[in-house]
């Protein structure tokens, strides 16, 4: 990496934690290293292993997880404290593709604040990428067209909006994996008979990348709200009765999510953080279940996870990949690690 790289990114780390800081955020400094972590099948982490001075046999090593986020320790403090907080750490995800935007051990940005929504979360992360674009503008490396790009605010569409907008049919109308597969094929992603055994979450997942995604707009961000509460996370959630175009009845269940878009590039998740403690220790099992079927490094998960965030006060948390802002904020396509 040359100077003016190292320097760019040095004043990003710096703009990042001045902005919180102002703002009341604590910021946190947690483990890299745990013995559980949260299940989350979609993904795959790194185990290694502490090796006692002294011992041997059996009880001679400790396994322990390289964590894919520092969420697992965040939110214990979050219960115990109540206050906004932040936190600029390595994190690690096995079995990734090595690509232009994709790296097995990465920087995240993760800020949680307090007393708020996830629609509160979209205005905290407007200031604050319009104030990262402030603080490295007159540096070299600059992007100016992307500093313009960031200073707006986010336009925001419901996944249903989006798919409505780019795919062709209301996802909420789309009851059954069968009539995805409809839509799939009417978009041109192979015949209704290759998608015969697949689950509806997995043919919503198809649709997202093909026809939303690579339609969203260039020149200015753009958060998708509201993702279908068919696809499970720790987000909160909340139902609608709506009816049809043909005048059926449904329910729309969504969670209280967004992922913003840069110039293509999926830069932040963000939650209405989840806090009922059962509704998370189902997940859990879920979660859990599953990667024991399916994980390639099967690990163990926390106990009483759900009763420590049933104790957090209402709240939201934004993950957001912070080398990709990097790329973005100085023009590069490929990741500045």
């Amino acid at each position: 990496m040359d100077i003016e790289t190292l320097e760019f990114r040095a004043a990003c780390l710096q703009a990042a934690r001045n902005f919180f800081i102002t703002h009341h955020y604590l910021e946190l400094d947690t483990p890299a290293l745990a013995p559980a972590l949260i299940p989350e099948s979609c993904l795959e982490v790194f185990r290694t292993e502490y090796l006692k001075p002294f011992k041997t046999g059996a009880d001679a090593a400790v396994p322990l997880f390289l964590v894919p986020s520092p969420e697992i320790f965040i939110k214990p403090i979050i219960a115990a404290h109540g206050r906004s907080v932040f936190q600029l750490s390595k994190c690690y995800r096995n079995c990734e593709s090595v690509g232009h935007i994709h790296s097995p051990e990465f920087t995240m940005l993760e800020y949680y604040t307090m007393h708020a929504d996830y629609k509160t979360s979209i205005a905290v992360t407007e200031s604050f990428l319009q104030e990262m674009v402030r603080a490295v503008r007159n540096l070299p490396l600059a992007d100016t067209e992307l500093g313009t790009i960031l200073s707006k605010p986010f336009l925001q569409l419901t996944m249903d909006e989006a798919f409505l907008k780019y795919a062709g049919f209301s996802l909420a109308e789309a009851e059954t994996a069968q009539e995805l597969a409809v839509h799939a094929e009417q978009q041109g992603l192979g015949t209704r008979d290759q998608y015969e055994a697949w689950a509806w979450d997995d043919l919503y997942e198809l649709l997202l990348v093909h026809c939303v995604e690579p339609n969203l707009p260039p020149d200015m961000p753009t958060a998708l709200l509201d993702y279908p509460a068919r696809v499970p996370c720790l987000a909160g959630e909340r139902t609608e009765n709506r009816t049809t175009t043909d005048g059926h009845p449904i329910v729309w269940s969504t969670k209280e999510r967004w992922e913003v878009y840069v110039r293509g590039v999926e830069l932040a998740n963000c939650y209405t953080e989840a806090r009922n403690a059962d509704e998370i220790n189902r997940y859990f099992a879920e979660e859990a279940a599953a990667k024991k079927q399916l994980a390639r490094v099967p690990h163990p998960i926390p106990q009483n996870f759900g009763e420590i965030c049933a104790r957090m006060p209402p709240c939201s948390g934004v993950a957001m990949g912070f080398d990709r802002l990097i790329m973005l904020l100085c023009g590069r396509k490929t990741l500045i690690c």
